[in-house]
């Protein structure tokens, strides 16, 4: 498990302070920090991989349905008194191929405050990287969820590894989290949709 550190967003922290209210006062107390126990990121990929010659297909525990891409949360944390929200997926990613040469991206880790998803990745028969920035937030509308854009490091490997053209900050998608914490015993478990609220906080965030 990565180490959890960095700031995240506020909005799972709001999110989670509303439900507990909403609990028995007994249960109304937030204790400094949220584990996440599971659930799952989607990811919608919009960017046009077929005019790149790449396919993209889904390895480890991930699934996809069409362009859409499900990859299980396997821990995190949301910390309560300073709206942190960082979210790992380990085990799972996307196989990018064109003809015989593959590349492998995965064990994504979210950190909401920074606006970037990072992770691990490998090159069939050839280099790898560990914890490399490999999209960062946009700021498009709340309704797809949270866009994300190439970082430079992933299109630069694209571009060594397939001769793609430059995709630095280029839309590759829109992920949806759908996070699961255990607050306290007695609240139970809440079931989070972070579809599009990071997203709308971030924004409030850079307007201020």
């Amino acid at each position: 498990m990565k180490t959890l550190r960095n700031s995240g967003a506020a909005a799972l922290a709001s999110l989670a302070m509303a439900a507990t209210l909403s609990a028995p006062a007994a249960a109304a107390t937030l204790p400094p920090s949220l584990a996440l126990i599971g659930n799952f990121t989607e990811v919608e990929v919009t960017a046009d991989l077929a005019a790149l010659g790449l396919t993209a297909a889904p390895f480890g525990s991930a699934t996809a349905s069409g362009a859409v891409f499900t990859f299980p949360v396997t821990g995190g944390v949301v910390f309560t008194d300073t709206s942190e929200a960082l979210v790992e997926h380990d085990g799972s990613g996307v196989a990018l191929t064109a003809g015989v040469t593959s590349a492998f991206v995965g064990n994504f880790f979210i950190d909401t405050e920074a606006g970037t998803v990072s992770g691990d990745g490998a090159v069939l028969g050839g280099a790898g990287f560990l914890g490399t920035t490999l999209f960062n937030f946009g700021t498009g509308d709340a309704l797809p969820g949270i866009e994300l854009l190439f970082s430079s490091d992933l299109a630069g490997v694209l571009s060594a590894v397939f001769g793609a053209p430059d995709l630095t900050g280029a839309t590759f998608g829109y992920a949806r989290p759908d996070l699961q914490v255990i607050p306290i015993p007695a609240a139970g478990l809440l079931l989070i949709s972070a579809l599009g609220t990071l997203v709308v906080a971030r924004r409030r965030r850079q307007a201020v």
